[in-house]
């Protein structure tokens, strides 16, 4: 690449990382090059997809100046991260006896350091399909009423769309059906009657034996439930068909559901004061909050009972996000528990000697995950979220359990205003609540609303930021071994809002065992947040902005 050597570039090897071990202890980074990239090696022949969650612990970890990129090689593949992109999928695999070809790939590593060229760089795909799927729901909304449909049903329809092109390229439909559905459309076709009729298909038990559908099989009564008659312009098919010619399994629903949401709906995304978040920022939460906590428990349990006893609790285990949006949060939570039940899976598997069918039976699902939100647009499209996280755990794990039907979450993720209504019982609590500050409520809720809100929080006695109210109801929320995580503005850490959310969490049994003060947020610069993370339980050890503080 140009250099004299790794040292002489400015390199180092064996980099202590506090607390980037298992067992939450300091580690050691194989080679850290900032600010890029961080280098770990393993053995010939591991399966690298094991250790990403180190690396992305030492990256969270290396502050400041962190590397742009971290590769892990076992002496036949590299696998290429960027976390700030995506987290549990590499940008690219490289293998090594193909890296004369493929050396593009590491054009960060040049003395010219020139923009690499990465193969699977999944976020340029979901920004596409999610924008271009926004700009046909905003055609659709445009004509609704003057067509005999509101808002709401050109909201299904664009869903079970999504769900389709999904299920299509994940394998869950019969190949290019859905394509040659829309294709049939263009052709002269009655969409209500082609793609209505696929829609019905997915919603009818058993497998379609014969006929244009034959081979599709049942998907659930959930999103499939109401078939809306829709028929489509030819703008709006050719809309759907260029859509549908994107690779959908490459698609990533942790950010998907925010930029369609941003696309559909921006102006009401800016009034209630909601803002997109990253995988990597949301990882800031779920990983101190659950992954973490169940990864310690694993390493520590060394009996088959007590491993046993693990598996049982983690059946029961429930996560909440009581602002969950297009479910951004609960599916990065699913993910990262799919992963910590086959860690589980693993150790018993190894402490028995054995891989018994049994003990390959996933019991982790997308039941145990709960959210509620004020927006019926977002609740729809976060049961969606976690309808597909399943399919891409299924994948992403080679799971053995069935892909269909999908579970229906109609009654794990409702549309309901959080700071009115009872909240399921639950585990962890996680998410991005809000942000509004105090003085700019009453400019974008009503005078009725924010006097509601004051009543319901009398003890809470100045204007402060929207944002602290859910601290406070996540922190009566939690039981004795609870644990939560949410994202706040950076007023919370200051003032009025400090002595509302983060003090009435520490003078009430709280707490704050991992945090970071202030931050840029994901998707807006002119935002600035921070991230806490507190349990009922005292901690061993407390990190503030990375750092280990007694």
């Amino acid at each position: 690449f140009g250099h004299k050597g790794a040292l002489e570039a400015g390199a180092t090897y064996e980099e202590a990382i506090t607390k980037g071990s298992k067992k939450g202890k300091t580690g050691f980074a194989d080679l850290v090059w900032k600010p890029r990239v961080l280098i770990e090696m393993k053995k010939r022949g591991e399966d690298l997809s094991k250790h990403y969650p180190q690396a992305f612990e030492y990256w969270s970890r290396l502050v400041p100046n962190r590397p742009r990129y971290v590769l892990l090689c076992n002496f036949d593949q590299f696998w290429i991260f960027d976390f700030d992109l995506q987290i549990d999928e590499p940008v690219d695999r490289v293998n090594l006896n193909d890296l004369k070809n493929r050396v593009s790939a590491f054009n960060f590593m040049e003395v010219g350091n020139r923009t690499p060229i990465f193969q699977n760089n999944q976020v340029e795909i979901t920004e596409t399909a999610a924008r271009r799927m926004g700009e046909l729901f905003q055609l659709l909304k445009k004509r609704s009423h003057k067509s005999g449909f509101d808002e709401l049903t050109a909201q299904r329809f664009i869903l079970q769309c999504v769900l389709a092109m999904f299920a299509e390229d994940r394998g869950l439909l019969p190949r290019d059906l859905f394509i040659s559905c829309v294709q049939e459309c263009l052709n002269g076709g009655n969409s209500y009657d082609v793609l209505g009729g696929l829609f019905q298909q997915m919603n009818q038990p058993g497998i379609t034996p014969v006929g244009k559908y034959q081979g599709v099989d049942y998907f659930n009564g959930g999103l499939f439930s109401i078939i809306h008659p829709i028929e489509l312009t030819n703008k709006e098919l050719e809309f759907l068909d260029v859509a549908a010619r994107q690779d959908w399994s490459k698609i990533r629903p942790a950010i998907f559901g925010n930029i369609f949401e941003g696309t559909a709906n921006a102006e009401e995304r800016h009034t209630y004061g909601m803002h997109f978040t990253s995988e990597a920022d949301i990882m800031k939460i779920v990983r101190p909050t659950i992954s973490r906590y169940w990864e310690e428990r694993i390493e520590q349990a060394g009996t088959i009972g007590e491993l046993n006893t693990l598996q049982l609790e983690l059946q029961q285990y429930k996560v909440l996000d009581p602002a969950c949006g297009s479910g951004n949060f609960l599916y990065v939570a699913y993910q990262e528990l799919k992963r910590i039940e086959q860690l589980l899976i693993e150790k018993i598997a190894n402490r028995r000697r054995s891989a018994s069918d049994q003990l390959q039976i996933s019991f982790v699902t997308p039941k145990q995950f709960y959210g509620m939100d004020i927006n019926p647009f977002a609740v729809e499209l976060a049961r969606v979220t976690l309808m597909i996280a399943r399919k891409v755990a299924i994948d992403r794990f080679n799971l053995t359990e069935a892909s269909l039907p999908l579970d229906t979450l109609d009654s794990n993720i409702i549309c309901a205003d959080a700071l009115f209504t009872d909240w399921q019982k639950a585990d962890a609590i996680i998410g991005n609540p809000p942000f509004l500050g105090g003085k700019h409520m009453r400019l974008n809720l009503s005078d009725d609303y924010v006097n509601k809100v004051f009543a319901r929080f009398s003890e809470v006695k100045d204007s402060v930021d929207f944002c602290s109210y859910w601290f406070r109801l996540a922190h009566n929320q939690l039981d004795e071994k609870g644990r939560a995580g949410l994202v706040g503005t950076n007023s919370i850490s200051q003032g009025k809002s400090r002595v509302a959310a983060l003090d009435y969490i520490t003078h009430n049994g709280g707490h704050i065992h991992e945090a970071i003060s202030t931050q840029p947020w994901s998707g807006e610069a002119n935002v600035h947040v921070s991230i806490v993370n507190w349990s009922k339980v005292e901690p061993v050890s407390y990190y503030l902005d990375n750092h280990q503080v007694s």
